[in-house]
Order: C-alpha cells, then structure tokens, then sequence
C-alpha cells in the first residue's frame, strides 16, 4: 500500500485531515503529517523526512501546499535519491479524497498522476460555471 505523507506549513496538513475524516466519517488511516516551521532549516528538515521515507517500502506519495514553499523544497531534497517517491503539490481537499480512496488500489505512480489530475479537476470557476 502506499504510504502518504502530507508536508504543509503550520498544521494545514492536520487539519486537512481532521476536514477529510469529517467527510468520509472515520480518521484516515496510514496517512502522515509533516509540518513546517518558520525556524526550519530546509537541510535539517530533509533530513528528517528522508529518515521517515526510507521505512516507504511500497513508495511513498508526498502532498504538499504550495509549488516553491518550504514544505516542497524540503520534500523534493529529501526523496531526490528515492526512486518510487512522488511530490504532488498544490494540496487540497478533493486531493486528499482520492487519496484516501485510492491508495489501497493503485501503484504509487499511479495513485500520483489521479491525485494530480483529480486535484486540477477540482479547480472550478464556480460563478462562472452557473451563469
């Protein structure tokens, strides 16, 4: 199964979760959270996130906030070596969603293009969709 970790800044990766296990009325299972801080060196937190992927077995899926923010730049220096680790960023909900439903079922490339097309899907112009 793939292993899923959310790196985000602050507790948003918690919370999302917590958002998500409202959603589908039960705590997601095996996924993990990864916050970043203000005080984090991007070296040291690499580090310790490498330390977290290298127990990954099956491959790990890495969600995180926002292209060029800290928590991506740590999770792109930690998995560089690892070569069945994805980093997906720009996380939100509808993400998060398929991800808990599709991770037992799918490889972890796979699960990672879903979760990127489903999260770009999600992207709608709301007002302009019902005008």
């Amino acid at each position: 199964m793939v292993n899923i970790i959310l790196v985000t800044h602050g507790n948003l990766a918690q919370q999302m979760l917590d958002t998500a296990a409202q959603i589908i009325g039960k705590p997601a299972e095996g996924f993990a959270t990864f916050a970043v801080t203000t005080v984090a060196s991007v070296e040291q937190e690499a580090a310790k996130l490498k330390a977290q992927l290298e127990t990954c077995q099956d491959g790990a899926l890495i969600l995180t906030d926002i292209f060029g923010g800290s928590a991506t730049n740590i999770s792109l220096t930690a998995s560089k070596d690892l070569s069945n680790c994805y980093v997906i960023t720009g996380l939100n909900l509808s993400m998060l969603l398929t991800a808990i439903n599709s991770r037992k079922k799918l490889s972890t490339k796979e699960l990672a293009e879903k979760i990127e097309a489903d999260g770009k899907r999600a992207v709608i112009n709301a007002t302009e969709l019902l005008i």
